[in-house]
């Protein structure tokens, strides 16, 4: 069964409790909550990728029968520790992609050091609620956007031959300007959300020469979490020709963008329904 869905969604801490934050994030939550996930695309399995997660020179793949859940922050309210979310691991797969991407000269490692960090379950709280479908964590490396592309079709050839039916989540901010982080603002970072709207243009046009070219200049001005390489791993999945939409737009404290995208998944999938109207 061919990857059915593709979603990349912002990471922040907030997004776990936002109420703890004065309200920060609540519209990104609604957002996440209200793609009913598990509804539309009945998810038998999902791999996300965090740039919270770093490995290098190859990547890492976690093949826990139960991957850890990792708190990877601090300086936060002390509830945040307390909140629990463990799904199942997928650790056939995880050797199964190594496999797979050995064989393409690229080094993943299983291992079982490392779980789900908040760039990973954060969102997937919001996303697949319930902690029942197995998750598959995917560390990003300290190689170039071109290699993430290339890993990026493996995972994709790799989740065409699953006979489950599969999602991919990529994580992360396109604007993540930590220095200039207003806690409490309510405010906007202009030229902050400008660049991320022509960058997530780009990406849900499936313009990905154009992005891997984007200016220099004003990508620094941007400092996209983990470069983008969460993303760029996604859009190598979804083959030649990806396509998305822009689902919802957003920043906190004038400094983290909340984009969330969504994208087709590879030809062949079963269409996901469309989401169920709320009042």
């Amino acid at each position: 069964m061919p990857l059915v869905l593709a979603l990349y969604v912002p990471n922040a801490p907030n997004l776990i409790d936002p109420g703890l934050f004065g309200g920060a994030g609540e519209e990104a939550v609604r957002t996440l909550r209200g793609l009913h996930l598990e509804e539309r695309t009945r998810p038998e399995g999902v791999v996300v990728v965090s740039p919270h997660w770093m490995t290098g020179p190859g990547w890492q793949v976690d093949g826990s029968e139960r991957p850890r859940q990792v708190y990877d922050f601090s300086g936060f309210p002390p509830a945040l520790h307390q909140v629990a979310y463990r799904p199942p691991g997928d650790p056939v797969l995880a050797r199964r992609l190594a496999e797979s991407a050995e064989r393409a000269a690229l080094p993943v490692l299983v291992t079982e050091d490392w779980g789900l960090d908040h760039g990973a379950w954060a969102p997937l709280m919001n996303l697949l609620p319930g902690a029942r479908v197995p998750v598959l964590p995917l560390s990003i490396a300290r190689r170039s956007p071109e290699d993430h592309l290339r890993l990026g079709r493996v995972l994709g050839t790799e989740l065409s031959g699953d006979p489950r039916r599969m999602i991919l989540v990529a994580t992360g901010s396109i604007t993540h300007r930590l220095d200039r982080i207003r806690m409490g603002s309510t405010g906007s970072w202009v030229e902050g959300a400008r660049i991320e709207s022509e960058i997530a243009e780009l990406a849900v046009g499936g313009r990905v020469q154009e992005l891997l070219a984007f200016p220099r200049d004003r990508w620094r001005i941007a400092a996209p979490e983990g470069d983008l390489l969460p993303l760029f791993t996604l859009l190598g999945a979804l083959g030649e020709r990806p396509k998305g939409k822009v689902v919802s737009e957003g920043q906190v404290w004038e400094a983290a963008g909340m984009t969330v995208m969504e994208f087709a998944g590879i030809p062949g999938a079963t269409p996901a329904p469309s989401p169920p109207v709320t009042g």
